[in-house]
Order: C-alpha cells, then sequence, then structure tokens
C-alpha cells in the first residue's frame, strides 16, 4: 500500500484558494495523526502554554462536532471520548459569536479533570484575538492563561509560527520533509488571504492587521507593472511617533515610469493616517521627483483628494468595506490608476 503523504491527503479538499482555513487545519490534523513526534512536541508546547500536562497518546481530529452540534477545529480526546485540547485555528475570518464560550462549555460538561484551548492565528493579529478570547471569556490580562484550581481550562492564543516552531523540534526526517511542505502552504494561503474589513474600525486598527495591508499594497502595485518600473517594498522612517508611541514609518514601493536616475517615480504604502481620512493606504509623489511641478498643477486642477506634507504632495488610497479581497485589490488599483492618468495627463 503506497504511503500517504500531506499533499495526498489535502487533495482531497479541493480548491487552494477558497478553503485555506480547512486546508492548513487538516494538514496540521494529519501531522499530529501521523507522526509521535508531532504529538510529543505538541503535548510539551500546550503544557508550557496552558500550564496543562497532557500525553502523547491522545487521538487529534479535524471537524469534531459537540453536542450543540458547534464543530471544533481541532480535537484531542482519550481513547473513551473525552475531550483533553480544543483548537480553533484562522488565518483571516474572524471568530464567530459565543464559538470560545461554547468550547469551553464543551470542555467543562465532559472533562472532569483540566483541560486546554487553543486559539491559532496569524502572528500579526495575536494580540487583536487575544483581546477578543479575554472578553469573551472574561480573562483578564493579555494572557496566556493557565489553568488554576478555580479555573480548570487553560487557555492561550498562539500564532502558527509558534506553532511551526514547536513541531520543528521532532526528529523524523520524513516529518521535518512534511512539516516544511505545511509551513510553506500556510504562508502562500495566509498571504494570499485578505479578509473583508468589517467596518472604520478596521480601517482605525490598522496596525492590528498590518500584513494584510501591506498584501494589498503589493497586489495593488503589481497590477501596475504593464506600464511602470515597480521596485521591492521597503521601509521608511517618517518625522515623529505612530499613534501607538511606536516611530512612525512608511512601508512603501516605488513605482517608477521608466528606469534611472531620472525617472518620475510615485510610491505607494501603508502608515499611520493623516487626520482629514481613515485610511492607512496612502500614495505618495516626493517634491524631488521628476516634473513634480507639472503633476501638482494637475493634482490641483483636479478633483482628487490630496494634502501636502513636507512638500511632498499625498493622496488617500481607501479600501471599501465588507468586501472580498479581490475586490478590495481591484478598487484600490482603480484610485491608484485615476491618479496616475491626472498626475501624468491623459496619454
Amino acid at each position: 500500500m503506497e504511503t500517504p503523504t500531506l499533499l495526498g491527503y489535502l487533495a482531497r479538499f479541493g480548491s487552494f484558494s477558497t478553503q485555506s482555513e480547512v486546508l492548513c487545519t487538516q494538514g496540521l490534523a494529519y501531522l499530529l495523526r501521523e507522526y509521535e513526534d508531532a504529538r510529543s512536541a505538541l503535548a510539551r508546547k500546550v503544557e508550557a502554554w496552558t500550564g496543562i500536562e497532557i500525553g502523547d497518546s491522545l487521538t487529534w481530529l479535524p471537524e469534531v462536532e459537540q453536542e450543540d452540534e458547534r464543530r471544533v477545529d481541532l480535537e484531542a480526546g482519550t481513547a473513551d471520548g473525552v475531550p483533553v485540547v480544543k483548537i480553533e485555528a484562522k488565518l483571516g475570518a474572524e471568530l464567530g459569536e459565543g464559538q470560545l464560550e461554547s468550547y469551553r462549555a464543551d470542555l467543562l460538561k465532559r472533562n472532569d479533570g483540566q483541560a486546554a484551548m487553543l486559539v491559532l492565528v496569524p502572528k500579526t493579529r495575536t494580540t487583536k484575538i487575544a483581546r477578543t478570547t479575554a472578553s469573551a471569556l472574561g480573562l483578564s490580562g493579555s494572557g496566556p492563561w493557565p489553568a488554576t484550581d478555580r479555573h480548570r481550562i487553560g487557555i492561550a492564543v498562539i500564532s502558527w509560527d509558534e506553532l511551526f516552531a514547536a513541531l520543528h523540534s521532532g526528529r523524523d526526517d520524513l516529518f521535518h520533509y512534511e512539516l516544511d511542505q505545511l509551513q510553506a502552504m500556510y504562508r502562500v494561503l495566509s498571504g494570499d488571504f485578505i479578509a473583508p474589513l468589517a467596518d472604520k474600525e478596521a480601517l482605525l486598527e490598522w496596525r492590528d492587521r498590518e500584513t494584510d495591508f501591506i498584501n494589498l499594497v503589493d497586489k495593488t502595485t503589481r497590477r501596475l507593472t504593464t506600464q511602470h518600473q515597480v521596485y521591492p517594498m521597503q521601509f521608511e522612517p517618517l518625522e515623529g511617533v505612530s499613534h501607538d508611541g511606536e516611530p512612525s514609518r512608511y512601508r512603501r514601493r516605488y513605482v517608477c515610469r521608466s528606469k534611472g536616475e531620472n525617472a518620475s517615480c510615485f510610491s505607494i504604502g501603508v502608515r499611520d493616517s493623516f487626520a482629514e481620512w481613515v485610511t492607512p493606504i496612502w500614495m505618495r509623489f516626493r517634491k524631488d521627483t521628476r516634473d513634480f511641478g507639472l503633476i501638482r498643477q494637475r493634482i490641483e486642477a483636479s478633483s482628487l483628494r490630496w494634502l501636502e506634507s513636507s512638500g511632498h504632495i499625498w493622496l488617500p488610497l481607501i479600501p471599501p468595506l465588507e468586501v472580498s479581497g479581490e475586490l478590495m485589490i481591484q478598487t484600490l488599483f482603480e484610485q491608484a490608476e485615476e491618479v496616475v492618468r491626472v498626475a501624468y495627463g491623459a496619454e
């Protein structure tokens, strides 16, 4: 009988572009089922994160249905069906209303001892999801929240990167090979998947999803390559401090009309918003770019929204709310194209 592989196993779940979270969760379940190294490494980390000691012999299953008909992404249980660990895994989607409360209630009802609950999210979302978890479950502090005599459920919000680092302590070569495949797949899927922006608050708290906004800039600027030269993304320090007290910076990409030192260029990037608008995505024409005077005249004479700071022209690019990532990218691209059309004249 042919030995199963991670990618062969995941092929049964269909589209890689529409089932990102399912694929990553099922991939993790596969590794935990097939490799003792994975089970052992995760058991040690569950203890470190939550204070709960679990054995290596637990059975890990995906999509486990509870009595209330909710499904937990990944559950570890004993041979007689007692749940010990529940994992809710996310990439870009939000936690469902009452989701964590349901998982905790199920553990308390069916497990007389101590148990653990993990929320697994991309690194850029851990702070926000930890706040959401604390609010939903009536916890204090930013976590993790180890089990105590009074609270039998140890709870932690961890990143996929932390999980992968923990699993890499295993020694089996084939396991390492398949773990690397899962990690590579995760990086592709988490980068490509951009969850909808629910409301204006998502723009105000853009740092909680900074990677998503950087991905929007990356994908928007790449669509300009048919007529322009696009350069790598880079950090640029700005004057002053950001809203959270950290040094202000602009993560931007230059887009130029041609190659060479005398090219006329603009940048699109992510930064704290100016007071007039609420968006972290800004397009800029530096005062030292070629033909800046003419560019400024055209922008001033247009209906475009803009402002001047330190002599440079800044224009807001505003992603639409409650739409898919693809539609956000297309909308931002159309906004940038309109600015380019005005700045350089209809050519």
